[in-house]
């Protein structure tokens, strides 16, 4: 092993911030932490955790494509995180729409205004709304309302 192989880091699964002034009040930290895991039966050291939101609690995704469900707030931005022996292995983003109902993974926008995402993304913010949401026979139907073009374009890079 050499030194650019390893990565170090927090844990992820916790999330301290410090802030000089919060909320009127000097040197405080903040906690926030995923809000659910789950294990791969077959091989226990692969573990998902998500939850954490993105930026701050107030941020949210103002996009037609994210407010385009039957409950029209925009959406919130979670880490879906991937652990191997509890080493955080993979990371990624998405959107909760439909006031908290399904995840949809974040597009890309062309030059042209075009919103697509690449299939293997898509696929991997499917199965996780069948673990995470039992969105297994919903899925489609969200994520056709958003009306975000599937691509054959490499992910992750």
């Amino acid at each position: 092993m050499r030194v650019g192989d390893t990565v170090l880091g927090p844990s992820y699964r916790n999330q301290f911030t410090f802030w000089e002034v919060f909320n009127g009040n000097e040197n405080v930290i903040t906690h926030r932490e995923h809000s659910d895991v789950a294990s791969y039966k077959e091989d226990l050291s692969i573990t998902i955790a998500w939850g954490i939101d993105v930026g701050n609690a107030e941020d949210r995704v103002d996009r037609p494509w994210a407010r385009n469900n039957p409950d029209d707030n925009p959406g919130v931005s979670h880490y879906l995180d991937f652990f191997y022996n509890d080493a955080l292995v993979f990371r990624t983003s998405y959107c909760v729409v439909d006031g908290g109902r399904c995840p949809i993974p974040f597009p890309n926008y062309d030059n042209n205004g075009n919103v697509s995402v690449p299939r293997r993304y898509h696929d991997l913010i499917k199965t996780f709304a069948d673990i995470a949401f039992g969105l297994t026979n919903t899925y489609d139907v969200y994520f056709d309302r958003t009306e975000i073009e599937i691509t054959n374009e490499n992910w992750p890079n």
